[in-house]
Parts: C-alpha cells; sequence; structure tokens
C-alpha cells in the first residue's frame, strides 16, 4: 500500500458542507499544499501538478515539476522553495516555485527511510520517517543537512502538523494519532491524542480542531486538541475513496482520494460570534476583493483590527462613512476585520 490560531477568540462553530469535486483524472493524489489561491497537489509516483482554487470547477491541472518522481506526499514552503518528499526514494528534494515550470527537482537530503509528512519551524525542517518509525529533523541552512531524531518508536508515521510547539503525528499502523513538544529533550517521547482510527494518515487543523484523514474508514474525522487525552472523534464526512492528504485555506477543507483520482473539497467556515446578527447590518464589499474594501451601513467612525487565519494581527486603523480600507500590502489568502466594539467580518484578498 501506498504509504503520508485562526482566531480562537471570537470564533464558535464549524459547519459541515456538501463535498464538490475540484479537479479530477489525477494519478493517485497523495500530498497537498495551499500556497495563496495556488493549490500543490502530489501525484505519488508521477509528478507535482497544481490548480488555481478560484477557478471554475472542476478545474484542469498545470505540471509544476517534470514527471518520474517517487511517491510524492508531504509539503513545506519556505520563501519561493517548495520543499516535497519522496517516499520511495527515501529523499527529500525541492523546487522554486517562481521558475519556469515544469521544474527540475533538487536533492536536499538523501539516505532517509520513506519519508513522509513534511513541517517548517524556523530553518527545522521535520521529516516523518514513515519506515524509519520516526520523526528527524534538518538544518535547512546546512550546506549538507544532516538528520537529527526527533523521537523514535513510532509506528508508520505520516502527516504531522505542528500547532505552537506542539508536533501532531498519525500514526497510521497504530490507528492513532499523537504528539510530542519539540521544545523537550530530544528524542522525546509521544502521547496518545486520540486511538482506534482506520489508517490514519492525513491532517490539517483549525484553531483547535484537528482534522484527520482515515485512509481505511473511507472519511475525514476531527478532534478537539483541547479535550481530554485521549479524546474521542467526530465524523466530519463520510464516503469518501481511500483519503490521504487535507488541505484548509479558513474557508474549505481540500481532500485528496487516492483510488479516486481526484480532490474534493468541503465548506467547513469559521462563523464569528455576532457574524449571523452581522450580516444583515454591515457588509464588506467587493468581497473577494485585491484592493480594496468598503463597508455599508457604516454611520459612525470605527476602529478596526484586521487578522489572518492564524490570529495574527496585520492592519489597524479607522473607517470613517464612505471611506474605504487599502489591503493592497496583504498577501491572497482569508482574513478577519474586526471592529473594536466586537463585530466581525470574513473577507478574501485575491
Amino acid at each position: 500500500m501506498k504509504q503520508l490560531y485562526i482566531l480562537t477568540f471570537f470564533l464558535t462553530t464549524i459547519t459541515a458542507f456538501s463535498q464538490t469535486d475540484v479537479v479530477t483524472g489525477l494519478n493517485s493524489p497523495w500530498g497537498l499544499f495551499l500556497n495563496g489561491n495556488d493549490l500543490y497537489i502530489g501525484e505519488y509516483n508521477s509528478k507535482i501538478s497544481k490548480i488555481d482554487i478560484t477557478a471554475t470547477l472542476p478545474t484542469t491541472t498545470t505540471d509544476v515539476t517534470t514527471t518520474g518522481l517517487l511517491g510524492v506526499g508531504g509539503f513545506s514552503l519556505n520563501g519561493d522553495d517548495l520543499y516535497f518528499s519522496q517516499s520511495n526514494a527515501n529523499k527529500i528534494s525541492k523546487i522554486d516555485i517562481t521558475t519556469t515550470l515544469p521544474a527540475t527537482p533538487t536533492d536536499v537530503v538523501t539516505g532517509l527511510s520513506g519519508v513522509r509528512g513534511l513541517v517548517l519551524n524556523g530553518n527545522d525542517l521535520y521529516i516523518a520517517e514513515w519506515n524509519g518509525a520516526k520523526i528527524s529533523k534538518i538544518d535547512i541552512t546546512s550546506p549538507t543537512p544532516t538528520p537529527t531524531d526527533v523521537v523514535t518508536g513510532l509506528n508508520g508515521p505520516s502527516a504531522i502538523v505542528l500547532i505552537g510547539n506542539i508536533l501532531y503525528i498519525c500514526e497510521a499502523f497504530n490507528n492513532k494519532v499523537s504528539k510530542i513538544d519539540i521544545t523537550a529533550t530530544l528524542p522525546t517521547t509521544a502521547t496518545d491524542v486520540v486511538t482506534g482510527l482506520n489508517f490514519p494518515i492525513g491532517l490539517a487543523h483549525n484553531g483547535n480542531e484537528l482534522y484527520i484523514s482515515e485512509y481505511s474508514g473511507n472519511k475525514i474525522s476531527k478532534i478537539d486538541i483541547t479535550a481530554t487525552l485521549p479524546t474521542t472523534t467526530t465524523d466530519v464526512v463520510t464516503g469518501l475513496n481511500t483519503p490521504t492528504a487535507l488541505a484548509y485555506n479558513g474557508i474549505d477543507l481540500y481532500i485528496a482520494e487516492d483510488n479516486g483520482n481526484k480532490v474534493s473539497k468541503i465548506g467547513v467556515a469559521p462563523l464569528s460570534v455576532n457574524e449571523n446578527i452581522l450580516g444583515s447590518q454591515v457588509k464588506l464589499y467587493p468581497n473577494p476583493s485585491n484592493g480594496f474594501l468598503k463597508v455599508s451601513n457604516l454611520n459612525t467612525t470605527e476602529a478596526y483590527k484586521i487578522y489572518d487565519v492564524l490570529g495574527k494581527e496585520l492592519l489597524s486603523g479607522h473607517i470613517a462613512p464612505n471611506e474605504k480600507i487599502n489591503i493592497k500590502k496583504l498577501t491572497n489568502g482569508v482574513y478577519f476585520l474586526k471592529f473594536n466594539e466586537g463585530h466581525t467580518v470574513r473577507f478574501i484578498k485575491n
């Protein structure tokens, strides 16, 4: 078998919507990575392709790399360098996504053991070694990166995701998700987060919600990472066709389906405390926008702040009736405009 803080102070619920095909006709997709509107797809023993998620669906792909890759799974981006794992070649490679496509990969580190998930934290690239039963890490600034063991004794580590200092790990053969604190003395030991899963190999997070793809269960489940451990899961969507990688952009959860040879999505947009009330009172337009936002039904000057989906404040100021908010400096993605009196509105920069 082939081996893989959003604004928590004002978010309250997650609502699941129907599943939609995003792109079909792929070659066994096992890796997903979102960069703005570009969704990169690892087509397992083939290539990396990408799609524009704003295009009419279902859409078509553009080749990012040449073909002949061996077991593309995990991704991580540093500047313009897209790092990716090649499980069946036991190595990590990279490409410059700004070069003429399709690009030819450069090897970063070889001699690994069935590498799967990747997570970058500063200069440290964390690596899930499926056959090596461990998480290791390398310094990507080193001219000759040498792996250091982070945690050993795992059983089929595949997808990994870092939330704060906590690294969550899918252990496929143990049918569980475990975690470690990356600031602990290394090598460290793992703690069980949730057990009784059905071959978990994909992870994505939204605030305190951790989404898990259960390959053999043909479903996506989720847990609350703040719950007492080990915790239990809630089903998000069932009836999938061997789901592998996940990617979340603040509105939609993208799902790679291995035997379905496609990427699908479901809406899991966060709702703010006052969003339903606000919807009939104050609106942003145009939304999406690539330059300026106007606020309808604004009668007085209001202080505001703009946050990204990780809860980081990016912009602040005051807006009077009939004025505009300049968002040109923001990169493409999902953001939240929060007024000091409490109302919050989600918008998209494109």
